[in-house]
């Protein structure tokens, strides 16, 4: 009898399979990050290159390691195996060896990408991507190893948002130096515009009149504060920078969660919150003072005594008036919002209409704040204290439909490469999802009061930042959502810490809503990852002689007649360029808005005093003629608008003498025809 053979038969696990495979893909993905940046570095694959040979010989090693894994993965035996592994390692270590390890695994992504060279290579996103959640898993399974299942992620995921944390405040104290020029396209004049407030002292204002900067007095006073002090050099501003921009959305998650009498007990969660909503507002980023308008809403919902929470609320409305005008009425909504947010199924019947009393005046209380009290205190004060910002009608100006939208913003391109579009669902994408799938599940319920409310809100919050972002001069980055992420933090924040004071029910047992809310958790390390690398800076003795020489020519026309500081005035503020009068006008960033906007009247007289050769010398960014590219250029649109209106005319009537290319620096001096 003949026996037909049987079929070899190889069982797979699959689940463990796929995982293997998607973990596999992403390091692939940042092995060939590495490859283009580090080894090619844009030039052919060449056997003449040692680095690109010596790349190929140790990956043979990966390679086979990576067969082998495979082959453990399908047949279920890999995580066994790991899992052991780590117990036999983490068995044998010291706990305070692990913590130091944990600690250097937080910071390495941080010091390897921002403060050493390798940082400088031009890496495509996948390999820091790769790097910081490696870093995150293995700390966490340095500091947890006892029990590693499908929990565990929570724990990983937290230390990812701790090292991300550290990442992006790394970034920021990048720029802390005693550097004298410029750092930034607009830095050392904004610097100048927050030291009129109370270091106007500083300078020498032969015109006796009142000094306005380009810049609302909200934002402005926030910044100013550190003038107060008359020994405020740069480097010291530099840093009071950092922490403006950095504790205000830690205090804002904070404070939203904290309660003193679960806080034993709860810590990790309250303080995970607060760096979570540090990383999550980072990604606009958010300008401080509505962060700190959010901070004195959250304080007045906690507050039992009525008067004192309009208190609040009316004054974070007018703070958020004289800011920008177009937060003015978002202290009053959140208010209201979050008022009714905590009821339970709110209603009209059965005369729990009382309930909605105090949203109802909490949110008025916000209008009267941003109409009202800027009414009044400007009538009691007879005009000597602003109701809006300095400069109210440039700002306003500013946002009109003079200045042109630009559509195509909102799709990928050179300015910002996922366009607005892509980069609003990348970031309130995740954090919907969450929140939706709470209310799927039924650990959250809204009633329909409360959901038409929010949808109001944010619906509307959406369709100003999205028309905002697209006019010229933004739509680099989500800054202009700023109103629509603070308002999901603040309801995130609300909906978790009562979430949080049921014990986070199904948060253990429901995998699916596990996934959601790991992911939530860490996917602005997806967005902030991309950001960073170590300045560079000119050597010392580039930046010393080149600031030298620049003192000397300065000076030398000082005696002629009127330097003009278009740029670079944080020069004359920090006391590297001294005894030259300042000449307020001109300031390059109030010309660069009026150049968006056309304004020939404006250009009508900047015109004419460049042909009279008003100044002996003027301080600018190096001009050029040439017009950009637009569909190649970041900001081209913004740049050929300077080109057409200032640097243009300007090299009409004024030459350069010497350019510091090193610094960024151009001086210009008359024609003589």
């Amino acid at each position: 009898m003949n026996k037909t053979p049987s079929k070899l038969k190889v069982s797979v696990d699959r689940p463990v399979a796929l995982v293997y495979l998607l973990i596999s893909v992403f390091f692939f993905l940042a092995v060939y990050d590495l490859y283009q940046g580090f080894i090619l570095i844009g030039n052919p694959p060449s056997l003449a290159s040692k680095r690109f040979v010596v790349f190929w010989i140790i990956s043979i090693f990966p390679f086979l390691g990576w067969l082998y894994g495979l082959k453990l993965a399908a047949n279920g035996s890999l995580p066994g195996i790991l899992l052991s592994v780590v117990k036999r390692i983490t068995d044998r270590t010291p706990l305070y060896v692990r913590i130091g390890l944990s600690v250097f695994l937080c910071f390495l992504t941080t010091v390897v990408f921002l403060y050493t060279p390798f940082g400088r290579y031009a890496f495509i996103y996948w390999l820091r991507l790769f790097t910081i959640f490696s870093c995150g898993v293995l700390s966490a399974l340095l500091l947890f190893p006892r029990k590693i299942d499908f929990t565990w992620l929570l724990k990983a995921s937290g230390m990812v948002v701790v090292a991300t944390t550290i990442f992006v405040i790394g970034d920021w104290m990048t720029g802390v130096s005693d550097y004298p020029f410029s750092m930034t396209w607009s830095e050392g004049n904004r610097f100048w515009d927050y030291s009129i407030m109370f270091g106007m002292n500083r300078y020498i204002n032969p015109s006796g009149q009142t000094v306005v900067p380009f810049l609302e007095a909200g934002r402005q006073f926030l910044w100013a504060l550190p003038f107060i002090f008359p020994f405020i050099g740069i480097r010291g501003m530099r840093l009071c920078n950092v922490i403006i921009w950095v504790l205000p959305p830690l205090v804002l998650g904070w404070t939203a969660i904290f309660r003193s009498s679960t806080f034993k007990k709860e810590w990790i969660w309250q303080v995970g919150f607060g760096l979570w909503c540090f990383l999550f507002l980072s990604q606009g980023p958010i300008y401080s003072p509505l962060v700190i308008c959010a901070i004195a809403v959250v304080i007045a919902l906690r507050q039992k005594n009525l008067p004192l929470a309009i208190v609040l609320v009316a004054a974070a409305s007018y703070y958020a008036r004289i800011s920008r005008w177009t937060w003015m009425y978002a202290p009053g909504l959140w208010a209201g919002m979050l008022s009714l947010i905590e009821l339970q199924e709110p209603t009209f019947k059965n005369g729990r209409w009382k309930e909605l009393i105090r949203p109802v005046i909490l949110g008025l209380s916000g209008l009267a704040g941003a109409e009202l009290l800027p009414y009044l205190i400007t009538l009691i004060s007879n005009g000597l204290i602003a109701s809006e910002g300095s400069i109210t009608v440039a700002v306003i100006d500013s946002f009109d439909f003079r200045q042109p939208m630009l559509w195509d913003r909102l799709f990928p391109n050179p300015t910002y490469s996922p366009g607005i579009l892509l980069g609003f669902l990348w970031v309130g994408g995740p954090l919907l999802l969450f929140l939706i799938w709470l209310a799927v599940k039924r650990y959250w319920k809204p009633n329909w009061m409360q959901i038409a409310a929010l949808v109001v809100i944010i619906g509307t919050f959406s369709v100003i930042g999205l028309i905002i972002s697209v006019k010229i001069g933004g739509g680099s980055n989500l800054h202009n959502l700023d109103l629509l992420w603070l308002t999901l933090a603040l309801l995130t924040a609300w909906v978790f810490r009562d979430w949080l004071s049921r014990g986070l029910p199904g948060l253990h047992e429901i995998k699916s809503l596990l996934a959601v809310f790991c992911l939530a958790m860490v996917f602005p390390t997806t967005s902030m990852i991309q950001y960073g690398e170590p300045y560079g800076m000119p050597s010392d003795y580039f930046a010393d002689s080149s600031l030298e020489k620049l003192r000397e020519e300065v000076m030398a026309a000082s005696k002629e007649g009127e330097v003009l500081f278009m740029d670079q005035r944080q020069l004359l503020t920090f006391g590297y360029i001294k005894d030259v009068p300042l000449i307020a006008e001109y300031e390059k960033k109030l010309v660069m808005d009026q150049a968006l906007s056309g304004n020939q009247a404006y250009f009508d007289a900047f015109y004419a005093d460049l042909q009279k050769h008003r100044f002996s010398m003027i301080v600018s960014e190096p001009l050029r003629k040439a017009m950009a590219d637009e569909d190649i250029r970041n900001f081209a649109e913004e740049n050929n608008s300077w080109v057409y209106w200032v640097s243009r005319p300007l090299l009409k009537y004024y030459k350069p003498k010497v350019t510091y290319d090193e610094v960024g620096v151009q001086l210009l001096v008359p024609r003589e025809n």
